[in-house]
């Protein structure tokens, strides 16, 4: 397993706002391995090569739910930012690795396999597939536009682990080769000088809206009538995500079957206005939710403001 996908995630949960990186701040208690001295190596991170082929656009221009935004996007990070802070935190972690003797650390390529949605909301597919053209072609997968990342040398090479992470194992490691570390290894000091986007709070309530929105009296009523137009075409689905019990276990490449059932999926919202009607619905919500949550909203988005603002002179000073 690549370690630097086994760190992410816990990494991606820590959201720290100090922006001073601590590097050489040893841990009382803590173990330290081979006194032989480290050298700083001082080489200049290249940083990750970013691709920008295929990202996904801001508002979706295609299918049903063509010019759609929702109120709460307005508060979403974009993929644009969520790569910018990474990027940030790629060139940091290179330039540390590289200070204890690591110097062909290279971090994986970035955009290789971009979203469907440009934010949180997943627009394009929130209330199912939304065009036609590719339920045609691709029934309920996910169309692919990714690229082969290259494989970045080094991940695996001994010591690594100990130094990107501060630890050996479950035990702390203070020092390598004579070096101190900085706490919580070169992951520790990224997170302390780089953060991450935090889009809880809005994901939530995001989330809130879309639930809410599903008990209202016009949405069941276009999903009646879209599981009426279904019923008429050979499909007893009650809602938009019964169709995956229609389709049953998702085949490498789509089946006929389920290309079948996605084209009436998308004919039937057309023929109901369904998503219309519950875009509408669920707009209304997500107003009254950022009326109500003004202040809350306004301090997150600027806290994403900040680490976009730091990764933009990470970036500049280390690149």
């Amino acid at each position: 397993m690549n370690m630097r996908r086994s760190l992410q995630a816990s990494a991606a949960a820590l959201c720290l706002t100090a922006l001073v990186a601590g590097c050489g701040q040893a841990v009382n208690g803590s173990k330290t391995i081979d006194t032989e001295n480290v050298s700083a190596v001082g080489v200049e991170s290249p940083g990750p090569r970013v691709l920008h082929e295929n990202w996904p656009e801001k508002v979706p221009s295609r299918g049903l739910a063509k010019g759609l935004a929702l109120p709460l996007e307005e508060f979403m990070p974009s993929y644009a930012d969520e790569i910018a802070v990474q990027e940030a935190r790629d060139i940091a972690e290179t330039a540390c690795m590289r200070r204890y003797g690591f110097t062909d650390w290279r971090t994986e390529d970035l955009g290789v396999s971009p979203p469907v949605s440009d934010n949180a909301s997943n627009m394009p597919r929130r209330y199912g597939l939304s065009i036609l053209a590719e339920a045609k072609e691709y029934g309920y997968h996910v169309p692919s536009t990714g690229t082969e990342s290259t494989p970045p040398p080094e991940q695996e090479a001994a010591g690594a682990e100990t130094v990107l992470r501060g630890a050996d194992g479950s035990e702390r490691v203070a020092s390598f080769k004579g070096g101190a570390l900085p706490e919580g290894g070169c992951t520790g000091e990224v997170d302390r000088k780089v953060g991450t986007l935090d889009q809880h709070f809005v994901e939530e309530l995001s989330s809130e809206s879309f639930l809410q929105s599903q008990q209202e009296p016009a949405v069941k009523a276009a999903m009646s009538a879209w599981s009426g137009c279904m019923k008429e075409r050979g499909f007893n689905a009650p809602t938009v995500w019964d169709t995956d019990e229609l389709v049953g276990v998702q085949s490498e490449t789509p089946t006929d079957k389920e290309i079948a059932i996605a084209v009436a999926d998308v004919e039937c919202k057309q023929d109901t206005d369904l998503i219309k009607i519950w875009f509408a619905q669920e707009s209304a919500i997500q107003r009254q939710l950022v009326k109500e949550n003004q202040a809350s909203l306004g301090g997150a988005q600027n806290q994403v403001k900040k680490t976009l603002d730091v990764a933009s002179g990470v970036t500049a000073s280390l690149r």
